[in-house]
């Protein structure tokens, strides 16, 4: 229960302040607990920023697995790579710009090193979805973590723009992002 309390807190102030004014202090203050039961949950912000991270990625390579049929053809599958991203994007849209543009600067390095890591293996899995919309014939032969890359930061780019310009509206924003996407990655009947 400490520990979900002290995540949440974290979320929300990491996504309010950034990484870099956010403090131990603070993250105990909203969560409510001791200082002590902060530190025994996690022995510092970048740890706790690092389970924030892995458990974000984890949360979305589920939701994305759960969704994907096998059977179903690409475009669908990409779709719903999209849709869920989008999702997640806009719910935490703070927290993704931290952790695509402010968290290369004064976390642990080893810390920073294994949160690389876990975004390659994200990558390396839409990757892997690409690839077998190549294998299955529906999508072009491309560099596939290249363009897993290229479409995950189109996805946050066009999240962070909503963010900013409201009016936007998710059903504008899905249909934006898959006008770029899919005819990139489908293959011409």
């Amino acid at each position: 229960m400490s520990r979900n309390k002290i995540v949440d807190a974290a979320i929300k102030l990491f996504s309010e302040l950034g990484y870099h004014r956010t403090s131990m202090d603070d993250i105990a203050k909203e969560a409510n607990v001791a200082k002590g039961t902060l530190y025994y949950h996690f022995s510092g912000k970048g740890e706790l920023f690092e389970t924030i991270v892995n458990d974000g990625f984890a949360m979305l390579t589920e939701k994305i697995r759960q969704e994907l049929a096998e059977d179903a053809p690409a475009d669908r599958q990409i779709e719903s790579i999209v849709r869920r991203h989008v999702e997640l994007f806009l719910q935490y849209s703070e927290l993704v710009h931290i952790i695509s543009n402010e968290i290369t600067n004064g976390i642990e390095p080893d810390i920073l090193e294994r949160i690389v890591r876990r975004k390659r293996d994200y990558i390396a899995f839409v990757a892997d979805v690409l690839r077998r919309g190549h294998e299955d014939g529906e999508l072009n032969e491309l560099p596939y973590e290249l363009a897993a890359s290229a479409m995950l930061g189109l996805i946050e780019s066009a999240v962070l723009h909503a963010v900013r310009h409201p009016e936007t509206g998710t059903d504008k924003l899905h249909a934006t992002i898959n006008a770029f996407v899919l005819p990139a990655l489908l293959r011409k009947k």
